[in-house]
C-alpha cells in the first residue's frame, strides 16, 4: 500500500498497489505520533477515547484511511500462538485496549494506559463524531437484520448520521470468492468513510485486513457483538460491572455454552500469567525509571551464552569469551548512567564520497525512514527516550560532519541546544583524533555515547546504552556476530587522552589497540544487528526493510506465507493511483506517471517515472536519460 512519509503501513506481497492520496496545502501540520506501550508483546496505543476519535477524524481530514483494533484478553492470548493473526494486529494502525485486565497489567508493568477504549463504546460515540463533521458509516456483519437495526438506532441518535449501506453477508462467505466480490464491489459503491465490521474476532480483522485496500481512505473497525448491543438482541452489561471488568461474566451469563471455554478455561490462566508478567515488568521499570521494554529488550541484545571480556587487542574478529561470573544488574547500569556522568551523545556524520546517494541533492541523514522521521530524527527520538531514561531535561548532542558535506536540516526542530551541528575542519585527523579533540571539552570521568549516524538503528538506545553500561568497561563496543558493523561506543572521556593531539588516528585500528594496553576495554557481544549503515542504493533499502519487517525475526520463518513490502512517499511527491510503489522511496519534488512499476527504487527530486514503465534497482534523478526514467 503506498503511504506518506509520516504514516508507514506494511503490505503483503503485491497488495502494495493502491491509491495515494495528494496531500492537501491547506491541511493542518502533522500531530506527533501516538504515545505507545508494549503489553505482553502487542504493541497498544495509549490514548483515550476522545482523542482515538479525533485522531481517526484527523486521518479522514487528510485523506488517509486506517484499521483500529481493540485487543482482548483474547486478542492478546492468540497472538501469542497464531502468527499471522498476530501480524494482523500489527499492521494495525491504531491499537487501543478493550478489556480492563489489560488497563491493569499496563498499571502493575509502570505504563498506565488512560483508559479502556471498547469498541461496543467506539461504534456510539464515533458515530456521533461522524455526523457532526458529515462523514458516513457502513455496518458489516452481525446477526441477520442486525446491521440494519443498529443503523435504523444511529441515525435516531445522531439524525444527521450519513448510513452509507449495510450488508449482512451469509455463513461461510469468507471462503465465497463471489461472496466476497459482491462485499467489496457494494463498499466500492457506498464510498464510506468508516466501515464497523461485527463479525467477531479473528474474523473481522482477517477480513478487514483483506477488504481494506479496497477503501484506502476509510478507516475500519471490528466491533464484535455491538450490532446486537445496539439493537438489544444482546444486553450489554451495565456500566459499574464494565468499570470493574466484570462485563465478561455478564457475557457469560447470556451465552454460556458459546463462551464457557473462552471465558473459563482459556482466559484465566493466560489473564493471570500476563498480570504476573506485567508486575514483573513493573518492577524493573521502577527500579531504573525505563520504558517497559528496555530490560527484556537489553537481554535480547546480549547472545544467550556471550559473557564480556577485557579486549587485549583491536577487536578481533572473534575475540575469547569468559562467561561473566556476576552480571551487574540492569538497574545499576541505569543507576551509573543516571548519576550526570553522561554528557551527551556524538554522533558522527561522516560522508558517502560517491554512488547514486549523492545525487539526490541532500544529506544522507536527511533521508526518510517512515512515520514522518529521517535517519537522523531517528537518532534524536531514541535519544529524547535516553532523557526520559536518565531523568535529565534533554541529552546534548554533537552532530559532527565534514567540511564538503551538504548541512543536515531535519534535525533543526530539535532545537541547537539538543543537536549542534559542527564541522570537521581538519583534512587528516581520523575517527580517533576527532574523538580526541571533541573530549577535551569533558572531564575525564565524564560518558560520552559515540554512535556512526549514517546508520539506521534497529533496537532502542536506551537499551544499548544500559546492555554497554553494564559491561563495566571504560570503553564499551558493540559488536555483531555477522560483521555488521556497529559503530556504537560508550566510552569514559580520560581513556581518548592517550590518542595525540596531531596526526592522523583510526579509532578500530590504531587508537583501541592503545587504550586497550592502559584501559578495560570491553566488548557487547549482540545477536543481531542492532543497526545497519547507509552508505549505498542497497544499504538504505536494506535497512528501510528491516526497520519496518511486519513479523518479529524469531517468528519470521514460521510464517512462510507472510511477505512484506513497504513505500515511503513523502508528502510533496505526485504518484498516480495506479503506479506500482515496492520497496521504494519517492522524495518530494518528484512524480511517478500511472501504470509505472519502482522496484528497490529512490526517485530524486525533479525526476519523473514515465507512464507505463519498470524501473528496478535504481536511484532516479532528474538529469537521468533512456532507462534510468523508466523510457527503455
Amino acid at each position: 500500500m503506498y503511504v506518506r512519509q509520516d504514516e508507514i503501513r506494511w503490505t503483503p506481497g503485491a497488495a502494495a498497489a493502491a491509491a495515494v492520496v495528494a496531500p492537501s496545502s491547506a491541511s493542518p501540520p502533522p500531530r506527533p505520533p501516538l504515545p505507545r506501550i508494549v503489553l505482553d508483546g502487542v504493541a497498544l496505543h495509549a490514548v483515550s477515547e476522545p482523542r482515538c476519535i479525533e485522531h481517526i477524524l484527523d486521518q479522514l481530514s487528510a485523506g488517509r484511511g486506517g484499521m483500529v483494533v481493540t485487543p482482548n484478553v483474547d486478542h492478546l492470548r492468540r497472538c501469542r500462538r497464531d502468527l499471522s493473526f498476530a501480524a494482523v494486529v500489527q499492521e494495525a494502525d491504531l491499537v487501543v485496549a478493550d478489556g480492563m485486565p489489560l488497563v491493569w497489567a499496563s498499571r502493575l508493568q509502570g505504563t498506565p494506559l488512560p483508559q479502556r477504549v471498547a469498541g461496543s463504546d467506539l461504534i456510539s460515540s464515533l458515530s456521533a463524531a461522524a455526523a457532526a463533521t458529515g462523514r458516513s458509516v457502513f455496518l458489516l456483519g452481525g446477526e441477520p437484520g442486525t446491521a440494519d437495526a443498529a443503523a435504523a438506532i444511529l441515525r435516531d441518535r445522531c439524525p444527521q448520521l450519513k448510513i452509507a449501506g449495510t450488508l449482512c453477508p451469509p455463513l461461510g462467505f469468507e471462503k465465497d470468492a463471489a461472496q466476497l466480490e459482491r462485499i467489496t464491489q457494494a463498499l466500492q459503491s457506498a464510498q464510506p468513510d468508516i466501515v464497523y465490521v461485527g463479525l467477531g474476532s479473528p474474523k473481522q480483522e482477517r477480513l478487514i485486513d483483506r477488504l481494506r485496500r479496497a477503501l484506502p481512505r476509510a478507516w475500519w473497525l471490528g466491533v464484535g457483538v455491538s450490532f446486537s448491543f445496539l439493537c438489544g438482541d444482546v444486553r450489554r452489561a451495565p456500566p459499574w460491572m464494565r468499570k470493574h471488568g466484570l462485563e465478561w461474566l455478564h457475557r457469560l451469563g447470556q451465552e454460556p455454552k458459546r463462551l464457557f471455554k473462552r471465558y473459563l478455561v482459556l482466559g484465566p490462566p493466560y489473564a493471570a500469567m500476563m498480570l504476573l508478567r506485567a508486575a514483573g515488568r513493573g518492577i524493573t521499570h521502577r527500579l531504573v525509571r525505563s520504558p517497559t521494554e528496555v530490560d527484556s529488550a537489553v537481554e535480547a541484545l546480549v547472545a544467550p551464552s556471550t559473557g564480556v571480556a577485557p579486549a587485549t587487542e583491536a577487536l578481533p574478529a572473534d575475540p575469547p569469551l569468559v562467561p561473566a561470573a556476576s552480571p551487574r544488574p540492569i538497574q545499576s547500569a541505569a543507576a551509573s548512567l543516571a548519576d550526570g556522568r553522561l554528557r551527551g551523545l556524538i554522533l558522527l556524520g561522516g560522508s558517502v564520497r560517491s554512488g547514486p546517494l549523492t545525487a539526490l541533492g541532500r544529506n544522507i541523514l536527511d533521508l526518510p525512514v517512515g512515520g514522518g522521521g529521517t535517519i537522523l530524527t531517528r537518532w534524536l527520538d531514541q535519544a529524547a527516550q535516553v532523557a526520559q531514561l536518565l531523568a535529565m531535561d534533554y541529552l546534548p548532542i554533537r552532530l559532527l560532519v565534514d567540511r564538503q558535506s551538504i548541512e543536515p536540516s531535519s534535525g533543526q526542530a530539535a532545537g541547537p541546544a539538543r543537536c549542534r551541528v559542527e564541522r570537521d575542519t581538519s583534512d587528516y585527523r581520523g575517527t580517533g583524533g576527532l574523538l580526541a579533540d571533541v573530549t577535551l571539552d569533558y572531564s575525564d570521568d565524564d560518558l560520552i555515547l559515540v554512535g556512526n549516524a549514517a546508520q539506521v538503528l534497529l533496537e532502542p538506545l536506551t537499551a544499548l546504552l544500559l546492555a554497554l553500561r553494564k559491561t563495566g568497561g571504560a570503553l564499551s563496543v558493540v559488536d555483531h556476530r555477522d560483521g555488521t558493523a556497529s559503530g556504537l561506543m560508550l566510552v569514559t572521556c580520560r581513556t581518548l587522552r592517550l590518542i595525540p593531539s596531531v596526526g592522523f588516528v583510526d579509532m578500530k585500528e590504531q587508537a583501541l589497540p592503545a587504550i586497550a594496553n592502559h584501559h578495560d576495554v570491553r566488548v557487547l557481544h549482540c545477536r543481531r544487528p542492532t543497526g545497519l549503515p547507509v552508505r549505498s542504493l542497497a544499504d538504505y533499502l536494506a535497512a528501510l526493510r528491516a526497520l519496518h519487517r511486519p513479523v518479529r525475526r524469531a517468528e519470521q520463518a514460521l510464517a512462510e506465507d507472510w511477505k512484506s513490502t513497504f513505500a515511503i512517499i513523502e508528502p510533496a511527491a505526485s504518484v498516480a493511483p495506479s503506479a506500482r510503489v515496492l520497496d521504494s522511496v519517492v522524495l518530494a519534488g518528484a512524480a511517478v506517471e500511472a501504470g509505472a512499476v519502482l522496484v528497490r527504487c529512490v526517485v530524486a527530486p525533479g525526476a519523473v517515472v514515465r507512464k507505463d514503465r519498470k524501473v528496478v534497482d535504481q536511484c532516479v534523478t532528474a538529469g537521468d536519460k533512456g532507462r534510468r526514467n523508466g523510457r527503455h
